[in-house]
C-alpha cells in the first residue's frame, strides 16, 4: 500500500524529485509566477498515518502554519484516512496554491488574497469511526468545513442546497452537524470500504481457523512418517552390515582361504593316522580306514581348491 501511494502521488503530480526512497520526495509548483516546492515526508507509520507536507518559502494561507510551513489545515490532511490517495492530496494543494497565489510570510499582509478567511483551523478531534459518527466538532472545524477554500470544489458537502437556517443549524447544532457528515457521500463510501476490509478479515480468519485442525493432522502425519523414517533408517542401518558380513564370509577369497585350511587340515590328518600305525598304536584295519577316509577328503577338498582358483583367475584375466 505505500508503494501504491508513492505511485499514485507520481501520477498526478509532474516534477516528482525523490530525495530519499520511499520515505521524502519533493514537488514543485508556479504560485504567482514564482515557484514553490513542497516536502512530502513519509513516516514509518505511513499509509496508516498521514503524511508531513512542508511548504517552501513559507506561505501566508490558512492551511499553512505560519512558523513551521507545515500543511495542516488542507482538507486531505484534516479528512486523511488510509484510503485517500496522496497524489491527489498533493494535487489537490498545488492547484490551491497555483489559483489563489498567497504572499510569502516576508511580504506584507495587506496583500494576502481576501478570498481566505484568517484563521488556522486544527484537525478535527475524531475522524469518522467504523459507523461513520463524529465526535465534537469546534467552531473552528465548522469555519474550516464551511470555509469556500475548504477544497476546491466549493459544494464538495452539498452546502449549496441547504438553507440558512439549516446553515446556521450546522454552526450551531453538535448532534445536527455529525448526522450531517455521517450522511456525507464520500464518508459513506470509506465507511461501506472498511466494512468490506473487516469483512474479508473475518472470512479469513474463520478460514483459517477451518484450516487449522487438517494443519495439525498432516503436521503429526509428518512427525510420524519422520519417526518411522528413522526407526526404518536404524534398521536398514543393522541389515546392511549383516549385508557386508554375508559378503565378506561369502566372498571367493574367503572360500579360497577356508578351502586352504580344510585342505592343510586334511593332510594334516591323514598323516596322523600313519605315524599312529607306524608307532604301532593302530591295528592295519583301523589305519586303512582311516587314512583312505582322511585322504578321500583331502582330494575332495583340493580338488574344490584348484577349481576356484581356476575360476578366480579366470575372472582377474576378464577384468571382474
Amino acid at each position: 500500500m505505500r508503494k501504491r501511494q508513492i505511485d499514485t502521488l507520481k501520477i498526478f503530480n509532474h516534477n516528482v524529485q525523490e530525495v530519499k526512497e520511499n520515505e521524502e520526495y519533493l514537488v514543485n509548483f508556479d504560485c504567482g509566477g514564482r515557484e514553490i516546492a513542497i516536502n512530502i515526508l513519509l513516516g514509518g507509520g505511513f499509509p496508516n498515518e498521514k503524511p508531513k507536507l512542508i511548504v517552501s518559502p513559507i506561505l501566508r494561507h490558512p492551511w499553512v502554519n505560519g512558523t513551521t510551513g507545515v500543511i495542516e489545515n488542507a482538507p486531505g490532511i484534516l479528512n486523511y484516512t488510509i484510503h485517500s490517495d496522496l497524489g491527489r492530496i498533493v494535487q489537490a494543494v498545488g492547484r490551491e496554491f497555483e489559483k489563489h497565489p498567497p504572499k510569502f510570510v516576508n511580504e506584507p499582509a495587506t496583500s494576502t488574497p481576501q478570498h481566505h478567511p484568517q484563521h488556522h483551523a486544527p484537525a478535527p478531534a475524531h475522524q469518522a469511526n467504523r459507523n461513520g459518527n463524529v465526535q465534537e466538532f469546534g467552531s473552528e472545524n465548522r469555519n474550516a468545513l464551511l470555509s469556500p477554500s475548504h477544497h476546491e470544489s466549493p459544494d464538495q458537502f452539498g452546502l449549496r442546497n441547504l438553507t440558512t437556517d439549516e446553515l446556521n443549524r450546522l454552526n450551531t447544532d453538535d448532534d445536527y452537524l455529525e448526522e450531517f457528515i455521517t450522511k456525507l457521500p464520500f464518508v459513506q463510501h470509506q465507511n461501506d470500504e472498511m466494512d468490506q476490509l473487516l469483512a474479508g478479515i473475518e472470512s479469513l480468519a474463520v478460514e483459517n481457523l477451518a484450516r487449522k485442525e487438517t494443519v495439525e493432522e498432516r503436521k503429526a502425519k509428518v512427525e510420524s512418517l519422520a519417526l518411522e523414517f528413522k526407526e526404518l533408517g536404524q534398521q536398514w542401518e543393522t541389515m546392511n552390515q549383516r549385508y557386508q558380513r554375508k559378503a565378506e564370509d561369502f566372498s571367493p577369497q574367503h572360500i579360497k582361504e577356508l578351502l586352504q585350511i580344510a585342505v592343510s587340515t586334511a593332510d594334516g590328518k591323514s598323516d596322523d593316522e600313519a605315524q599312529r600305525f607306524l608307532a604301532g598304536h593302530s591295528d592295519v584295519g583301523t589305519f586303512l580306514q582311516n587314512f583312505i577316509e582322511s585322504r578321500k577328503l583331502y582330494t575332495m577338498r583340493k580338488a574344490k581348491e584348484d577349481r576356484l582358483v581356476q575360476q578366480l583367475t579366470a575372472l582377474e584375466r576378464a577384468a571382474f
